[in-house]
């Protein structure tokens, strides 16, 4: 493999250590859920921790768009940093609720979903701004590999801290990595000289440029994830969630991130159509997991369908960064963020009731039929329209 387009977009000024910041800011993407799950379900069920996670997973989505413009508006650093105080605040109180509190665990989860800081859109948002499209489209394949690592490393992390700790010393733990990570990210010069920048024309610009199906986009692969996520926890821990899990899952975000280093060889433009090709691809890595007879097999495959995963978001976010408009670029990613929580949302909830009521190797199936259903309804449009494969998808 041929990594110079990574090497190039290394030395961009301020890349580096955007990216390397953001990733301990994003670790509690990776955190959180395996979190929480082992947190409910000492006491309740996997639909009943579901809910708990899909809860924090939508009051996220329903903050970021707002967060997100605001971050447009007033400047990153005014938004990530108190937003970070309240995450982890809101996430040591959950972990510190009497076991038994359903209610309460519910809205405190609600509570640090809300105050989740938008470190997500911010960074991707801010590479349209410092650099030029096809070092932007190298960036954004770059992230999405590395992001994997958050995926690798945070599993295992709570699994370790769980096993040491218990499930509540790990809920804690995402809080405080959360709010390390922005206050690092924060202070990188990048984020720290951006400007604010107020532009009602670029606002109705993003009109334009097919948000709804890239956020359907987003959204039909993430609720794959977190119903796979629950899944594989299901399928590997049996009825009580267990912190073995954790490296199951750690093996399938290895798989992506070996196909983003793939990915990275590349030097094929991005268009819809190949957007929706990776939509495809998914949804066949997501259903080989089906034919598992046990955990190690479950792991093979998920590392094999894995591969399909950061080439798929690289494409999404190089897409939508290609064609957002640059003073409304955040609030771009924010309404694409809220397609993947939204999906996270209804994955979590749903992946625990089908895990429930049919178990995990036909939720595998089922979590395959999202990406696959949202492909199939948007490739009718794209070919027939004159070049669609170069222009954005409908509004």
């Amino acid at each position: 493999m041929s990594f110079s387009r990574y090497r190039v977009a290394l030395r961009m000024p301020g890349v580096a250590r955007v990216l390397i910041t953001s990733l301990v800011a994003r670790l509690p993407l990776g955190m959180s859920s395996l979190g929480i799950l082992l947190l409910v379900t000492r006491h309740h069920g996997y639909a009943r921790a579901g809910l708990v996670t899909g809860l924090y997973a939508a009051a996220n989505g329903l903050s970021n768009v707002g967060l997100s413009r605001a971050a447009d508006r007033l400047g990153a650093r005014r938004v990530l940093v108190p937003t970070a105080f309240g995450y982890a605040a809101s996430m040591t109180a959950l972990g510190l609720v009497p076991e038994r509190l359903y209610v309460v665990e519910l809205v405190l989860a609600m509570a640090a979903g809300v105050a989740n800081p938008p470190v997500v859109p911010v960074v991707r948002g801010l590479w349209p701004r410092i650099l030029e499209p096809e070092q932007a489209q190298a960036v954004y394949g770059l992230e999405a590999t590395l992001q994997e690592i958050v995926f690798i490393t945070g599993p295992a992390l709570v699994a370790l801290i769980a096993a040491a700790g218990g499930a509540p010393v790990a809920v804690v733990a995402t809080g405080a990595m959360g709010l390390g990570g922005t206050l690092a990210c924060v202070a990188s010069p990048a984020l720290r000289d951006l400007k604010p920048s107020v532009a009602e024309r670029h606002r109705r610009m993003l009109r334009g440029i097919g948000l709804p199906a890239y956020m359907s986009i987003g959204f039909a692969l993430v609720l794959a994830f977190n119903m796979m996520e629950v899944a594989v926890v299901a399928f590997v821990s049996g009825r009580q969630a267990s912190a073995s899990s954790g490296v199951v899952l750690a093996v399938w975000s290895l798989g992506s991130f070996v196909g983003g280093l793939w990915f990275g060889t590349s030097t094929q433009r991005v268009s819809d159509t190949s957007v929706l090709g990776s939509l495809v691809a998914v949804a066949a890595g997501i259903a080989i997991a089906a034919a598992a007879s046990g955990p190690v097999v479950l792991g093979l495959l998920l590392f094999i369908g894995g591969m399909t995963i950061a080439p798929a978001l690289a494409r999404l976010y190089s897409r939508v960064g290609a064609l957002a408009p640059e003073g409304a670029s955040t609030e771009a990613f924010g309404w694409v963020t809220v397609g993947l929580l939204g999906g996270a949302s209804v994955g979590a909830a749903l992946g625990g009731v089908c895990v429930q009521a049919i178990g995990g190797r036909v939720t595998f199936l089922l979590a395959a039929a999202g990406p696959a259903v949202v492909a199939l309804a948007l490739v009718g449009w794209v070919r027939g329209q004159p070049g669609a494969a170069d222009h954005p998808l409908p509004s």
